[in-house]
């Protein structure tokens, strides 16, 4: 059956004792045989309950911290044959890309984490778009999954978001991505008519071409395109219209395309001859990955995040993996992600939750909500592993004390038992277990169970 029906199976089989059952059969039973049973019963109904494997190499003393009564060891084993088994488990028994969320531990083990993720994905001729934060491992894993690919990075290819797009789109991508105070509708109008100036005199829009060109001089190049005939009538009449409706935004869309365009060399570069071309990449169902430089690049992300939403609503459809970014700091990033499948990879998802200025309890709901496996590793914030113990759930776990003593001598016979039976709802993996992790040891969750494994 596999690791995945393994696990399912003992979940499937809980036992629906109850202590008040378990209770009554000790009171009833007669000798130390029928009350063993009925506490081997109960043992059992606990390793169903609890629906955690741990394959044999790894201490179970250890790991999950349990108490020093070893029959207090409510876990499964797993004697796995297979060269990966944690790869294979969160492959789990579906060849569709499911959303994945892989949190904590070093770089390497979470891209390793994500490998499933982006075979599903290719194996179904699904292209990914891969955001991140200069990660090169993550590049070199992508690589080697996909014959078909570009890296928008300082190394690799320019971000050449404006390749073939009409100005309507440009437009809204750059009024988009300006910071709320700036974005009213005059700065559109001016954004507009400088986007129909930069294409008239420079051939291309980049963002060293808008940076560059002088909006104060704008309406005088016009009024000079118009009376050299390199404009019509009503092309001259459209652009002014726009130029008037926004001349007061004058200051403030310099500055924003000044940051927009530092931002942007900062990453990638000047613009050279090696731009990217991601409608080709997606055609070819490949893989796109994306440098964003850190989070503090809120202009260059925004505008990717925008974009990548544009090509959505074109009917483009692709994979999302997003690397070290803060999903709480861009509200952008729940639309984009709504709906579709994902990937999200953090040293430590829940913190970066709690980063912008919305809090996160309703963002991690949303998307831990719309994720098919999770994968954990070790966190040094005991408030992460708190929320990752209490996000995988309890069990309901049933203990049994007993002593019995029995003398059957002659003329004198006398029967004494002493008998306790609690129930309590323990975590299914302890915060403190998820603390300990050592190295590549990763706690593997979806709907067969949990799994510890090295990954």
């Amino acid at each position: 059956m596999g690791i995945f029906g393994e696990v399912m199976s003992g979940t499937m089989s809980t036992s629906i004792w109850t202590g008040n059952m378990i209770h009554t059969a000790l009171q009833n039973a007669r000798t130390k045989k029928e009350i063993r049973a009925i506490y081997t019963h109960a043992t059992e109904a606990n390793f169903q309950n609890r629906s955690v494997a741990v394959l044999p190499s790894i201490s179970k003393q250890q790991l999950l911290l349990i108490t020093h009564d070893p029959t207090d060891n409510d876990v499964y084993d797993y004697k796995s044959i297979s060269n990966a088994p944690a790869l294979d488990y969160i492959w789990s028994e579906s060849n569709e890309p499911e959303g994945t969320i892989v949190s904590g531990g070093q770089n390497e083990s979470r891209i390793r984490a994500l490998m499933p993720f982006i075979r599903k994905s290719q194996n179904s001729g699904i292209p990914v778009i891969a955001i991140h934060t200069g990660n090169r491992n993550l590049e070199m894993m992508l690589e080697d999954e996909s014959g078909d690919h570009e890296f928008i990075s300082r190394s690799g290819y320019y971000y050449d978001v404006f390749r073939g797009m009409p100005v309507e789109d440009m437009a809204y991508l750059l009024y988009g991505t300006m910071p709320e105070e700036r974005a009213i509708p005059a700065a559109e109008a001016l954004i507009r008519a400088l986007l129909e100036m930069v294409l008239r005199t420079r051939g291309a829009v980049t963002f060293q071409s808008l940076a560059a060109f002088p909006l104060a001089d704008l309406k005088d190049n016009l009024d000079i395109m118009h009376k050299t005939g390199e404009l019509t009538a009503d092309e001259y009449r459209e652009i002014n219209r726009y130029y008037m409706s926004g001349s007061s935004e004058i200051d403030a869309v310099r500055i924003y395309l000044n940051r927009l365009s530092r931002q942007a060399e900062g990453i990638y570069g000047k613009s050279a001859s090696n731009n990217c071309n991601l409608k080709k990449i997606l055609n070819y169902k490949g893989i796109i990955a994306i440098d964003v430089g850190n989070a503090n690049n809120e202009l260059i992300l925004s505008l990717v995040i925008n974009h990548l939403q544009l090509l959505q609503s074109m009917g483009r459809n692709f994979s999302i993996l997003l690397d070290d970014i803060p999903v709480s700091r861009f509200p952008q990033i729940n639309d984009l992600l709504r709906g579709k499948t994902y990937a999200i990879s953090h040293n430590d998802f829940i913190s970066s939750l709690f980063c912008g200025e919305k809090r996160g309890e309703d963002i991690f709901s949303e998307i831990a909500g719309n994720i098919s496996t999770l994968v954990i590793f070790r966190h040094s914030s005991g408030t992460s592993c708190q929320k990752w113990s209490e996000h995988l759930g309890k069990y309901h776990k049933i203990r049994i004390r007993y002593n019995i003593s029995q003398n059957s001598a002659f003329m004198n016979t006398s029967d004494s038992r002493g008998i306790s039976v609690d129930e309590t709802d323990e975590p299914r993996v302890r915060a403190e277990t998820i603390g300990k992790l050592s190295g590549n040891l990763a706690c593997i969750h979806n709907s067969g169970g949990t799994l510890f494994v090295e990954i």
